[in-house]
C-alpha cells in the first residue's frame, strides 16, 4: 500500500504574483528618483525590511541600511505598496518578514556597452603623439573556479595608436 504525500509546509508564505522577476519589474516602474538625490547624483542601495499580514498587506516596514536624500523614504513608499497574495491557511492568522533591497541608479548610469562608448574624433583635435583609448574588461558572468586564476579578476587594456600628420 502506498502512503500519499503531504504537503512540506503547514503554513504557506505570502508571496508576489509573477515571481521574482515580476516584483523586480514592479519596483523599477514604481520608482521615483527623489529629487535631491538626482541633485546630489546619489547612488546606491537600500535595505528594506517589511511585514506582511495573513491579508498579504504590508504592516510594517523600516530601513535597514539606506543611503538617505531621499531614496530611503522612496524605497519605504514603494514596499509599503507591494500586493502579496496569502495562500488559504484555514484559520491561522500569521505573519511573514522579508528583506528587499532596492537599487537607486542615475539615469543613464549602469553598465556601458561598446557601442555606446563610440565618440566622433575630429582629427584635428587629436594631439601628436597619437590617440589612446582605455578599456576595463569585468566579466559578468561566473568564471569557472577549477581554474586557478583570480575569479574577481579585472583586466585593463590600454591601445595606443600614433597618427601621422
Amino acid at each position: 500500500m502506498k502512503k500519499t504525500r503531504k504537503d512540506k509546509d503547514f503554513i504557506k508564505s505570502p508571496y508576489f504574483e509573477g515571481g521574482r522577476t515580476a516584483l523586480d519589474a514592479h519596483v523599477k516602474k514604481d520608482l521615483r528618483y527623489p529629487k535631491e538625490a538626482l541633485e546630489k547624483k546619489i547612488e546606491g542601495r537600500v535595505s528594506v525590511q517589511y511585514t506582511v499580514d495573513f491579508k498579504g498587506k504590508v504592516i510594517e516596514a523600516h530601513v535597514i541600511s539606506g543611503i538617505g536624500h531621499g531614496c530611503d523614504e522612496e524605497a519605504l513608499r514603494i514596499v509599503r505598496n507591494l500586493p502579496f497574495k496569502v495562500p488559504e491557511h484555514g484559520k491561522i492568522k500569521s505573519k511573514y518578514s522579508r528583506k528587499l533591497h532596492i537599487h537607486f541608479r542615475l539615469p543613464g548610469s549602469g553598465s556601458v556597452s561598446t557601442k555606446s562608448a563610440i565618440k566622433k574624433v575630429d582629427i584635428n583635435q587629436i594631439p601628436a603623439q597619437g590617440v589612446q583609448f582605455q578599456y576595463q574588461i569585468t566579466p559578468t558572468k561566473k568564471l569557472d573556479t577549477s581554474v586557478k586564476k583570480n575569479p574577481s579578476a579585472s583586466y585593463q587594456i590600454n591601445i595606443t595608436i600614433p597618427v601621422k600628420k
